[in-house]
């Protein structure tokens, strides 16, 4: 039957109702080796060595209470006790494993209470009394000194009797009725100490189970809040989704010097009606899958995409020098990448690109599947650099070809009537210029 004050959960780990230990021993030794570094040792470094240093000073009690015997009382208790009492010190200063430490303050209980039964038994009766009345104290209250587990305090209870009766009838020869007062006395007290450990324990461990509950939930939390953090990343720059994330609201920057590339696949409508959807997404998804490697390379901001329409910028949320270029050379690869892709596509595919650069606003509005977008003439612009290009070719405004001329070869195209703008000077990026020789 499971332990109903061990947790809520019927799958918890039960806990043995006689001994306070996990029925589970993996759940067990987890227990041990966390309350062991984190409060057992600590604790009993400090406890053990005031006890032996509180037993050895108590030979000035020696003196005082029972002066007839004080010189074997003494060598009991610096002769006999002093070496296992700094033993004990030793070993608790030492140990790491929490299962020797059970046996070791064991040890320590069976020097202290043979001890102290031994000068009891050679002490006049008054004497006799008061140390044996140490012993039974030393029975109840040392357990918990050493933070022994109910098991321990079990064996220590009547290994106390024991020894008691062994130094009593060999040498004190006390009446058999006060052996019993005494042996009652420590298997009472003893056994109360025993409940109170059974009760410390299983506090102890359910503590142990609570925090172990904690951390899982704090773990699926940080889970969580990862993945929360990735599929916001996949829709927003991580300098806006931190920003975001600490002041939630309107964003809106304006950028003096961006660029925009707007593209649209040639002949992407046409094959989408001869291909059932799944297979219209798929073979688009593996033209934008590239063209995101592409802009993860170059280190721009892709927007968003229409359709089979992709639009990519640079210079935001970050401004950057080289965005022109960089965009320019992103427009290069899209074009090379979907030449090499066509054929696998099913279909003579080609890029139609637009590019325009200038100031433009870009932020984050609405509060529902938000996205980071961009606004402005520049934008209205490279839509129809894009728009009124031809198929294959890669046109630019008059600002990009100022700004990239020395980087790349362009070819002069002539003026286009762009609606809200007029006439404007246009060009066609055809590749990249190659490096004077040093």
């Amino acid at each position: 039957m499971a332990d109903p004050l061990a947790t809520e959960t019927p799958d918890a780990p039960r806990i043995h109702r006689l001994w306070a230990t996990f029925e589970d021993p993996e759940t067990e030794r987890a227990y041990l080796d966390e309350a062991f570094e984190r409060t057992i040792r600590p604790f009993v470094r400090f406890s053990v060595a005031l006890s032996v240093a509180a037993f050895l000073m108590y030979g000035v009690h020696d003196a005082l209470v029972i002066p007839e015997v004080r010189s074997t009382a003494w060598l009991i208790r610096y002769a006999y006790f002093g070496p296992l009492g700094l033993l004990v010190v030793a070993f608790a200063l030492t140990n790491k494993s929490p299962r020797r430490h059970q046996f070791g303050m064991l040890g320590f209980g069976f020097a202290v209470v043979s001890a102290v039964c031994w000068i009891g038994a050679i002490s006049p009766p008054a004497g006799f009394y008061i140390y044996s009345g140490y012993a039974v104290i030393f029975v109840t209250l040392g357990p918990f000194l050493a933070r022994m587990s109910v098991k321990s305090q079990v064996v220590y209870t009547v290994l106390g009797a024991l020894l008691f009766d062994f130094f009593d009838v060999l040498v004190a020869h006390s009446p058999p009725a006060i052996r019993f007062s005494f042996n009652l006395t420590m298997f009472t007290l003893g056994g109360m100490g025993v409940l109170l450990a059974n009760q410390l324990e299983r506090q102890e461990r359910l503590a142990f189970l609570q925090r172990r509950v904690i951390r899982e939930q704090l773990r699926a939390i940080e889970a969580e809040r990862a993945r929360s953090e990735s599929l916001l990343l996949n829709v927003l720059p991580r300098r806006i989704a931190d920003r975001l994330l600490a002041d939630p609201g309107v964003i809106a920057d304006r950028f003096d010097e961006a660029t925009v590339l707007f593209s649209d696949i040639v002949g992407f409508t046409e094959l989408s009606s001869r291909l059932p959807p799944d297979e219209l997404v798929r073979r688009l998804d593996a033209v934008f899958s590239q063209f995101d490697r592409i802009a993860d390379e170059l280190s721009l901001e892709k927007i968003k995409t229409i359709g089979d329409a992709y639009m990519v910028a640079g210079g935001v949320p970050a401004p950057r020098a080289d965005h022109v270029v960089s965009v320019c050379e992103m427009a290069l690869r899209m074009r090379d990448r979907l030449a090499e892709l066509a054929p696998t596509l099913g279909g003579e595919l080609r890029v139609r690109i637009g590019v325009h650069t200038g100031a433009l606003v870009g932020g984050v509005i609405g509060t529902k599947k938000f996205i980071y977008d961009v606004w402005g003439d520049t934008v209205n612009v490279a839509s129809r650099m894009e728009s009124h290009g031809t198929p294959g070719e890669i046109q630019v405004s008059e600002a990009v070809y100022e700004v990239a001329k020395d980087t790349f070869d362009f070819e002069p195209r002539g003026a286009i009537t762009v609606k809200g703008k007029g006439e404007m000077q246009t060009y066609f990026l055809k590749g990249r210029r190659p490096r004077p020789e040093a």
